[in-house]
């Protein structure tokens, strides 16, 4: 059983991971990933091995939901920075 909430995206072959509340600015966030590595998290493989193409840094905001321009010693930014997602 899956620890993630996910639901479908708006986008053709995506999911929607809600990542839990950063303990830096309290709030919550989205991640939209690839429906099979979605899939793959639902049947338990760890994030790493699931979204192998994803950033660190966001494969960090669905497991702990530190967000990217939150983490200490990040450079601040308004939202994602769409070079960090590397899809296929």
């Amino acid at each position: 059983m899956s620890q993630y909430a996910i639901y479908d995206s708006m986008q053709d072959h995506s999911a929607d991971i809600l990542t839990p509340t950063c303990p830096f600015c309290g709030q919550q966030g989205w991640i939209t990933v690839p429906q099979a590595g979605a899939d793959a998290l639902m049947e338990g493989h760890p994030v790493q091995d699931a979204l192998p193409e994803l950033d660190h840094r966001l494969r960090e905001q669905i497991t702990s939901g530190i967000h990217p321009r939150c983490f200490p010693g990040a450079e601040f930014g308004e939202g994602i920075d769409p070079d960090l997602i590397h899809g296929p």
